[in-house]
């Protein structure tokens, strides 16, 4: 259920590139004896057309009703998924003094080794480290022309409003040291710690200049974010809540209203029970492994694999789409697309510094100064050719620069995904801690030049040589990089200036950049601000909640990393205010304060 990886086993992967994301722990669930709608153009018409208006998609068949149960159970609040979300709602709940079952198909507490950024605002911890967010104005305007305005407003407010007392609520009890930057090493040697993210930051870097401004202030658990949920499901226990792992949830059960009030569950053995509910909780994670979901809601988005996923207790793949099509089953409907596939490329040894990019041909073809995510989409409009690191038929570009780079890394943008700060060799020991760490934006000549399948050269000729690469085409390339760098602008594709670097000072480097993968699929049911997953009159489905991946309205056409980690941050206090909500508080997500 782990995936442990160091950078250079990251990178080997294909060239391909998925940053620390979210959770994707998953149960499972249906109504009882729910018609399918139609799904239309209004709902969930394929991406590419072509298919009737009354299209019923094969995934919309919904289960039968169990034949028997094994046991039957009462509680006022089920939650169905226990990842980052699902204790959330879970602890949230028992708080409010309802009785709680929560039932996880995985066979126990389980987080992505990798997932811990967590984009909250103002946190206890952040205020004592002294960091300070842009404004909410600044910040959720930005978010919002990141996804083409697509989003909800009034969800990306109410994660900036709470988010950072929601971690503080989240991680209460639990022991941990906090780092004081991002580059300090630890002062205990407890376990478990926080890292400030890119802080402080890069000297000189000002996000009202960027293309793509980059916010400060994200704070990240490690070894990774297991002990937080730890943390929130011992609170929860302790106030009553009862755990089940190794229970998928198969079937919502509706009553003659349509009103949600319960769900059965079954085991590894296919034994089922009946759980009976007031309300209850989908936080089953995204569907990025669901083949006829991908196919039918977002095709294009096939090029990429999921690169992060979870197991059942049963061996098999998770993140499969189990709470949307519950709630699907149940009457809901998914949000309008474009839906948003987190496909954070991570780049080379150098990041995704915007040095020169080339693709199969030998030819530039974009602007390199962008982050990764949109380095990924960029790169889906390239020709694709055989990867030297991979095999496979997928290399995209080759990201070229030259000995400089220890001195140009620092004008490099600073986040996600950057590397911008380089540690001389006299220096490494002080460094420990943030070099053995991944993406943390410091480096070494040794790791860079000691990186798997980078290419090094003393001329232009052999480099391209080397790369399988046109060498005229090539040369020709590198030339007209080399006018538009001395000339300080980019007539082209409109560099910034500042990221104008030569390829000029041998030895030359090149890299391999294949296809992203995927961590997540962005992409929920309609949810009222009460996260109430709406029917296809617009009314809400009384007694279900939905919450994490399974709620729409947070990210749309384009997953932003303006704000490192908000998938996160935004899981966390969705995820505790689905929870009260369904424990009967009643509470709207507003962006105002």
């Amino acid at each position: 259920m782990e995936q442990n990886l160091s950078r250079r086993a990251f990178l080997s992967l294909g060239a391909s590139a998925a940053a620390a994301g979210a959770m994707g722990l998953a149960g499972c669930s249906q109504p009882q004896s729910a018609t399918p709608a139609p799904q239309t153009g209004t709902d969930a018409a394929p991406a590419a057309g072509g298919a009737p208006a009354d299209f019923v998609p094969n995934f919309m068949t919904a289960p039968a009703v169990p034949e028997s149960v094994a046991e039957t159970k009462d509680c006022d609040v089920l939650v169905i998924g226990l990842g980052l979300s699902g204790c959330a709602a879970a602890k949230a709940a028992a708080e409010e003094g309802a009785k709680v079952i929560a039932v996880e198909k995985s066979p126990e507490l389980a987080a992505v080794s990798m997932a811990g950024d967590f984009g909250v605002v103002g946190s206890q911890i952040q205020k004592d480290l002294g960091i300070k967010w842009a404004g909410k104005d600044v910040i959720v305007n930005q978010l919002m022309k990141d996804m083409c305005y697509r989003p909800t407003p009034d969800f990306l407010g109410y994660w900036y409003d709470h988010s950072g007392e929601d971690f503080d609520w989240f991680v209460e009890g639990a022991d941990f040291e906090v780092l004081k930057s991002t580059a300090a090493n630890q002062e205990t040697d407890k376990p478990c710690y926080i890292r400030p993210k890119c802080f402080p930051a890069l000297e000189g870097y000002d996000y009202t200049t960027e293309y793509y401004p980059y916010f400060h202030g994200t704070i990240t658990t490690n070894p990774n974010m297991q002990w937080t949920l730890e943390a929130a499901v011992a609170a929860a226990e302790a106030k009553g809540a009862e755990m089940i792992y190794g229970t998928w949830g198969e079937q919502l059960i509706t009553d003659d209203s349509g009103r949600v009030v319960g769900a059965y569950v079954h085991d590894a053995d296919g034994a089922y029970t009946q759980i009976n509910a007031k309300s209850v909780v989908l936080a089953t994670g995204d569907w990025g492994n669901n083949q006829d979901m991908r196919d039918y809601y977002i095709p294009w988005a096939n090029e990429f694999m999921s690169f992060y996923t979870t197991m059942d207790a049963a061996g098999n793949v998770g993140n499969t789409g189990d709470g949307h099509l519950m709630g699907l089953w149940a009457g809901a409907h998914m949000e309008l697309g474009p839906h948003a596939p987190m496909t954070h490329h991570m780049g080379g040894p150098l990041g995704v510094d915007g040095y020169l990019q080339l693709n199969i041909n030998g030819e530039r073809f974009m602007n390199e100064d962008i982050p990764g995510q949109n380095i990924a989409d960029q790169l889906s409009r390239v020709p694709v050719g055989p990867n030297p690191m991979s095999g496979a038929d997928d290399l995209r570009s080759w990201q070229i620069f030259d000995a400089k780079w220890p001195t140009e890394i620092a004008k490099m943008p600073d986040g996600h995904g950057y590397v911008n700060h380089f540690v001389a060799d006299d220096e490494v020991d002080a460094y420990a801690t943030v070099l053995s760490g991944f993406g943390l934006g410091y480096t070494t000549k040794a790791m860079v030049e000691g990186t798997e399948g980078l290419i090094v050269a003393d001329t232009i000729e052999d480099l391209a040589a080397q790369c399988n690469l046109p060498v005229e085409a090539v040369v020709a390339s590198v030339n007209r990089y080399n006018e538009l760098c001395a000339a300080g602008h980019d007539a082209d594709f409109g560099k910034d200036p500042r990221r104008l670097f030569p390829v000029s000072e041998p030895p030359f480097y090149a890299y391999p950049f294949g296809s992203a993968g995927m961590l997540v699929l962005m992409g929920g049911l309609e949810v009222n601000k009460k996260l109430q997953p709406l029917n296809a009159e617009g009314a809400p489905i009384e007694g279900l909640y939905a919450t994490g991946n399974v709620q729409g309205g947070r990210y749309l056409v384009e997953y932003p990393v303006t704000v490192a980690g908000i998938s996160l941050g935004t899981a966390l206090s969705f995820g505790r205010l689905a929870g009260m909500n369904a424990a009967g508080a009643d509470i709207e997500a507003m962006s105002r304060a």
